[in-house]
């Protein structure tokens, strides 16, 4: 079992980084791995129901480091789900609402779809002691990659923003 849990973390990931930019993946590419994340979301979930079911039966008993993981995966959860339902309604490929033109429909999908990786890497970063450890158990090599783990992870984060800020989108709107 821990083993289709990492392997679907891991496709979870790589998944969700294809779908930055429609520049590397196409249009139609993009909205099956779209339609793949909803998937790969809902087996996440499915395969977690245990922790997430204890955690809110005992979120007043909880610790508050567990608490705080529980809040970035709300959070995560609900940036995904954003970003799925309005890439469905803006879809042309897969499916067609008519309202692939929506520049605020498209704006919704970018924001939300930019705050799911940002929220994907916070809860990743909860993990990550524990995928380390699998690794190594010299101390140095691990203070290196966390290191490195926070300097992409804010420089992944301004890029985004960037890309935000600079998107077609704000500009057709403004």
């Amino acid at each position: 079992m821990k083993k289709i849990r990492l392997f679907l973390d891991i496709l979870l990931f790589i998944t969700t980084i294809l779908l930055i930019s429609t520049n590397i993946t196409g249009h139609l590419l993009h909205e099956i791995l779209g339609i793949t994340i909803c998937i790969l979301v809902i087996l996440h979930l499915i395969l977690n129901r245990k922790w997430i079911a204890n955690v809110t039966k005992n979120i007043t008993k909880t610790k508050n480091n567990v608490k705080i993981l529980y809040i970035v995966d709300i959070l995560t959860f609900i940036s995904y789900l954003g970003a799925i339902l309005f890439g469905i309604l803006i879809s042309n490929q897969i499916f067609d609402f008519n309202t692939n033109g929506n520049l605020y429909l498209m704006l919704l999908h970018h924001v939300f779809g930019r705050f799911a990786i940002v929220m994907m890497l916070i809860h990743l970063g909860f993990h990550l002691k524990t995928i380390i450890n699998k690794f190594t158990k010299n101390e140095t090599i691990k203070g290196v990659i966390y290191i490195a783990y926070i300097v992409i992870t804010a420089t992944f984060t301004l890029y985004l923003i960037y890309t935000l800020s600079n998107s077609y989108v704000w500009q057709s709107i403004m």
